[in-house]
């Protein structure tokens, strides 16, 4: 027993090591569907990829439908971090090679599903099916203009103030197969007063295409608001170079002469 208790004593204490939160981990969330009497809850699954801060905090990454990682975080405590979440040890990433495709064409379905059930004055159900889209492809172009439709419908303005800026910055909004929707997008950024920002989305998109006079007139009603006559009539003109029969375009552009010749005398 001596010759135990000298063996042991030459051992150096250990104290054991705290793993390391980094990984997969899952949350399991309730979704309410539909109003009134179709109201009913549902339960959905939000997948992270979750890491330990130097902190002691867990940063949560956000993982799309696709399975990659999205820009959008929550740094959280580590006490709220085990309440809410589960390790995910199945959870494998998709090989990066792997085609997007199919996730593009659920994103697509989601979003229109989403703008019938909004037609409808379904809100909740609108909102489930945007969320949908956006869990496939954040920048999903028709789900983020869907959920400004949302929020304004709701009257939450300053939320969707919050999405028309990130749209802004989404270059997919100026491609030619989402003109209807960058047209609608330009009303709402006037109407809401968010004037610089319709004029960056009309330039970058005359960017694209200089020879659409719809854009040019919409280019310049957005200089009109910002009392940018000379600039304003100059995109009048060149709507009217690209289409002859344009008769809003030529009683605006008469108004403009007259203004600035009024200015001139």
């Amino acid at each position: 027993m001596a010759q135990e208790d000298e063996l042991t004593a030459e051992l150096p204490e250990v104290s054991e090591e705290k793993a390391t939160i980094a990984g997969y981990f899952v949350e399991v969330v309730k979704i309410s569907l539909g109003t009134g009497a179709t109201k009913r809850a549902t339960t959905g699954e939000n997948i992270f990829y979750a890491e330990e801060l130097p902190s002691g905090e867990v940063k949560l990454s956000l993982l799309n439908m696709a399975g990659q990682l999205t820009t959008i975080t929550e740094v959280i405590e580590k006490e709220e971090f085990f309440q809410r979440c589960k390790p995910k040890p199945d959870f494998a990433p998709p090989d990066k090679s792997e085609k997007l495709d199919k996730f593009k064409e659920k994103a697509d379905r989601h979003a229109s599903r989403g703008n019938l059930h909004l037609r409808k004055g379904e809100l909740n159900s609108a909102e489930f099916e945007f969320q949908s889209s956006l869990k496939l492809d954040e920048d999903h172009v028709r789900a983020n203009y869907g959920m400004v439709k949302l929020h304004l419908e709701k009257g939450e303005d300053e939320e969707a103030k919050e999405i028309l800026n990130k749209l802004t910055n989404i270059d997919a909004l100026f491609e030619n197969e989402n003109k209807h929707v960058f047209n609608e997008f330009g009303i709402d950024l006037r109407r809401m007063k968010m004037f610089d920002q319709a004029l960056d989305s009309y330039r970058k998109a005359l960017e694209i295409n200089d020879k659409d006079p719809i854009l040019n007139f919409n280019m310049a009603r957005a200089l009109i608001d910002k009392k940018q006559w000379g600039p304003a009539l100059a995109c009048l003109e060149r709507a009217l170079e690209l289409k002859e029969e344009f008769p809003e375009a030529q009683k605006l552009a008469q108004i403009l002469r007259a203004k600035l010749e009024k200015a001139a005398n």
